[in-house]
C-alpha cells in the first residue's frame, strides 16, 4: 500500500505543468518517501499539505519546485534531503511546523524564503542557504522561529545579503552561531556550549529599547534603568533573548556589533543584559575588538539570573557627539567635507584626518564644535589640496577637559574622494647616501619604504611637507618632503608615497 500511494503521489504532482497548485490529505495522505528521488517542480505553484502526513526516509529527496509549501500537517524526514529549487521568492506557510532533515534553500541569490508558518521550521540536520534574506514572523517570536536541533548546523547564511530577518532558536547543547539580523545588516550572536540541553532563541531589532517593544515579553526596557556598574545603553538596537527550555547559565555570548564609535570607546563598551528591571553588565570588563561596524563583544549570562534582551553598553557616559551624517566629494579641485549632529554634550572640537591609504592618518584642519546641543547642527570643511588618487578622511570627536587638554575622543566611520589627476613625482638624488627629496605639484601623503620583501622600515627621519614657490612670481608650485635614510644599510629599497612606487639605492 505504501508503494502504491507513492506512485499515485508522484503521478498527481510530478505532471504538474508551471504554476499548477496541488493539495493533498485525504485519499493522497500518510505518504511516505523512502528513498530515490522525488519531484513537484512547477514553478509559480503551491503544494498543500491539508491533513494526514507526508515522512521522507532513507536519502531520499523530495524537490519542492513551487514557490509556495503550505504544512497544516505532519511532515517529517530522516537522512533526507528537502530541496527548495523554484525561482523567485519562496513561503512554507500552514499551522504545523515541517521537519526538514536536510534542507537547501537553492532559490538563488536575492530571493527571499517566508517562513510564515505559526509554528515556525525545524532543522534536525543541516540547512544550506543560498538565497537571500530569510524571514520568519517577529510578532510570535520564538514560536514561529527556525529552529536547529542539538546537532543540527547550516553554511551561507552570515551576511547583509544573507541571514535570518526574525527569530532563530538552537536546542541542544552545542555551540553556535545565530544568523539574525534585520533583512538588512548582519547582527550574529555567538553561544558558547551550554552545560545541559536547552532551547536558546534570539533576534535582532534596529531602534532603541526604550522605545522598541520586546515581542517575547511585550515591553520596552529603559536606557535609564541602570545597575551601577553601566553608564549607559546604545539606542542603536537590542537583541531579544529567550530561553525556552533548560537554562543559560554562565554562557558565554558574543554578539557583532552595530557601529557604536559615536557612542563609546572600545575600552568602556560592555555587553548588556535586561534583568527583568534593569540594564546590567555582562562584562567584567572590556573586551570589544573595536566600535565600528562588525566588532565584537563578549559577556556571560550570571547564573540564576532571567535575561531577556542583550544590548550595548558603556561603563563610561556616552561620548559627546551624536554623528548622523558624514560626506565626501570633489568640489572642483577641492574636497568638501560635510557632517551633521543631532547632540553634542561637552564637545570640543572636530579634527579633520586624512589619509592615502586608509591606514595612516595624519590631522589636516580642526572646527570647532557647538559644545552643548540638542538640534541638528551642520558643520563643514574644505581640503584646498586633496592627494591625487583616492583621500580617506576621518573626523576625531573629541570632548572638553577641564584642565585644558584632551577629553573623551572617537572616530567617525571612514569616507573617500579620488581626485584623477596625474601629478608627476620627483624622487631625487637616486642613488643617495642620506637625503632625498620628493616633491610634487600636488599634496604628498604619507611615505613609506620596505625593502624587497614587503618589510616595513621605521628607522627614516621624515620632515614635514614643504611649499615650494614660483622663482618668478613667489607663489606656491608644489610641495617637497625630505627623508633621511642613512641609517639603513647600503641596498635597493622601495619607496611609496600617493600610491606610487620608486626603487631607491642607498649607497
Amino acid at each position: 500500500m505504501k508503494r502504491l500511494i507513492i506512485l499515485t503521489l508522484i503521478s498527481v504532482i510530478a505532471g504538474n505543468a508551471s504554476g499548477q497548485n496541488t493539495t493533498y490529505g485525504g485519499a493522497s495522505a500518510p505518504a511516505t518517501v523512502d528513498g530515490g528521488r522525488f519531484s513537484d517542480y512547477s514553478p509559480g505553484g503551491t503544494v498543500v499539505l491539508a491533513d494526514g502526513s507526508v515522512a521522507l526516509a532513507n536519502n531520499s529527496v523530495y524537490e519542492h519546485g513551487n514557490n509556495l509549501l503550505q504544512v497544516n500537517g505532519s511532515w517529517t524526514a530522516t537522512g533526507s534531503l528537502d530541496l527548495f529549487v523554484a525561482p523567485g521568492a519562496n513561503t512554507i506557510s500552514g499551522n504545523m511546523a515541517p521537519s526538514f532533515s536536510k534542507a537547501r534553500f537553492n532559490i538563488g541569490a536575492g530571493n527571499t524564503m517566508a517562513i510564515t508558518n505559526t509554528q515556525g521550521v525545524n532543522i534536525t540536520d543541516s540547512l544550506y542557504f543560498n538565497n537571500g534574506i530569510t524571514t520568519t514572523a517577529r510578532n510570535t517570536h520564538t514560536i514561529s522561529a527556525l529552529r536547529f536541533g542539538d546537532g543540527a548546523f547550516y553554511t551561507g547564511g552570515n551576511t547583509d545579503a544573507q541571514h535570518v530577518n526574525g527569530y532563530v532558536t538552537k536546542t541542544g547543547d552545542d555551540a553556535f552561531l545565530f544568523p539574525v539580523g534585520n533583512g538588512a545588516d548582519l547582527r550574529t550572536v555567538l553561544i558558547s556550549a551550554p552545560s545541559a540541553p536547552a532551547a536558546i532563541s534570539t533576534a535582532w531589532f534596529a531602534g532603541s529599547p526604550d522605545n522598541v517593544a520586546d515581542p517575547s515579553d511585550g515591553s520596552t526596557h529603559s536606557l535609564t534603568a541602570l545597575a551601577s556598574s553601566l553608564k549607559a545603553v546604545s539606542p542603536v538596537g537590542f537583541w531579544d533573548w529567550a530561553v525556552t527550555a533548560g537554562n543559560d547559565d554562565n554562557i558565554f555570548v558574543t554578539v557583532s556589533m552595530p557601529d557604536v564609535s559615536t557612542f563609546a570607546i572600545p575600552s568602556d563598551l560592555r555587553l548588556a543584559g535586561w534583568d527583568g528591571t534593569r540594564w546590567i553588565s555582562l562584562s567584567a570588563s572590556g573586551n570589544a575588538i573595536g566600535n565600528t561596524e562588525n566588532s565584537t563583544l563578549s559577556g556571560i549570562i550570571p547564573a540564576g539570573v532571567t535575561i531577556s534582551a542583550l544590548a550595548i553598553g558603556s561603563s563610561e557616559p556616552p561620548l559627546p557627539v551624536t554623528l548622523v551624517s558624514f560626506t565626501a566629494r570633489a568640489a572642483e579641485q577641492t574636497a568638501l567635507l560635510e557632517w551633521e549632529t543631532t547632540e553634542e554634550v561637552n564637545a570640543s572640537h572636530f579634527e579633520i584626518q586624512r589619509s592615502s591609504d586608509a591606514k595612516n592618518f595624519e590631522a589636516i584642519g580642526t572646527v570647532e564644535a557647538a559644545g552643548d546641543s540638542r538640534d541638528l547642527v551642520s558643520y563643514r570643511f574644505t581640503d584646498a589640496s586633496p592627494l591625487a588618487g583616492i583621500n580617506y578622511y576621518r573626523l576625531k570627536q573629541i570632548d572638553r577637559a577641564g584642565d585644558g587638554q584632551e577629553g573623551p575622543y572617537s572616530y567617525s566611520r571612514t569616507v573617500s574622494v579620488r581626485f584623477d589627476v596625474d601629478v608627476k613625482i620627483s624622487v631625487y638624488p637616486n642613488p643617495a647616501t642620506d637625503l632625498i627629496r620628493i616633491e610634487s605639484a600636488g599634496q604628498l601623503g604619507t611615505v613609506e619604504i620596505f625593502t624587497l620583501t614587503g618589510a616595513r622600515l621605521t628607522g627614516a627621519r621624515l620632515s614635514g611637507a614643504q611649499s615650494l614657490q614660483n622663482p618668478g612670481s613667489g607663489a606656491a608650485c608644489g610641495f617637497q618632503k625630505e627623508i633621511n635614510i642613512s641609517a639603513f644599510q647600503p641596498g635597493i629599497y622601495l619607496l611609496k608615497v600617493n600610491g606610487q612606487t620608486f626603487k631607491i639605492v642607498k649607497q
